[in-house]
């Protein structure tokens, strides 16, 4: 009598059928996610730039106007300046931006996200293709926020959050690492927040920290970044109006 394997090519095919079903049933039960609702951040910024000690406010305007964003970060004192703005879409699969610029000391780089061409411009010419899911360096902290909001589970203690994220000149594989809760001092009081932690594929000497509060929202209460310069920028907030 012959055996059947169970390797053959007829059990094959069922068997890769019914991973794609699973995957499939899966992907379409995973909860939306839930980008935030507008609001206006005001922070204590403490910073380092240019050998200067800076001990000012700065504002993050997260903006939503039926399916399309603005966000804006901004800060400012004596020869010191900086705004990190990016605009796109929302929907289900959370923020989608169409374009980043940096201004810093008045200074600009941009960067055009094409989805429908899938490339990705950048100032000066270079471009590289996109990546679906692609955020650049502020619309990945109201991803964060949405995934938080759609999920609290999702930044226990050890888990990680990848994206592909486009700066001024090219881009580079996030991955933010969830330490731990912690209590956050601030003149709003005491703020439990969750601690998260970004990797990078390539360590180039600039680090980003960043605290987001399920009681804000998953809105960002304190993000800490520091440039290969040298120079830093320390925000905490201090007042949200929503």
């Amino acid at each position: 009598m012959m055996t059947r394997s169970f390797f053959s090519p007829g059990r094959l095919a069922r068997w890769a059928a019914a991973c794609t079903l699973a995957a499939a049933a899966a992907a379409a039960a995973a909860a939306p996610l839930a980008p935030p609702p507008s609001a206006r951040l005001t922070y204590q910024l403490k910073a380092t730039a240019k050998g200067f000690r800076i001990n000012v406010e700065s504002q993050l305007d997260w903006s939503r106007d039926g399916g399309s964003y603005r966000l804006v970060n901004h800060g400012s004192f004596l020869v010191f300046s900086f705004e990190f703005a990016s605009n796109g879409s929302v929907d289900d699969a959370g923020v989608h931006p169409a374009r980043y610029q940096e201004t810093r000391n008045r200074k600009v780089k941009a960067v055009d996200f094409d989805a429908q061409a899938g490339q990705v411009r950048y100032t000066g010419g270079s471009q590289e293709p996109y990546a679906a899911g692609m955020q650049d360096r502020m619309s990945v902290l109201m991803q964060l926020a949405a995934m938080g909001r759609a999920d609290p589970g999702a930044f226990a203690a050890g888990k990680v959050a990848s994206f592909r994220v486009a700066g001024s000149s090219h881009s580079d594989t996030w991955r933010f690492k969830a330490v731990g809760n912690e209590q956050l001092d601030t003149t709003l009081g005491k703020i439990d927040a969750v601690h998260l932690v970004r990797e990078r594929d390539h360590d180039d000497g600039q680090k980003i920290e960043v605290w987001l509060s399920s009681a804000y929202d998953w809105l960002p209460v304190r993000v800490l970044s520091q440039e290969t310069s040298g120079d830093s920028l320390d925000q905490v907030l201090t007042r949200i109006e929503r």
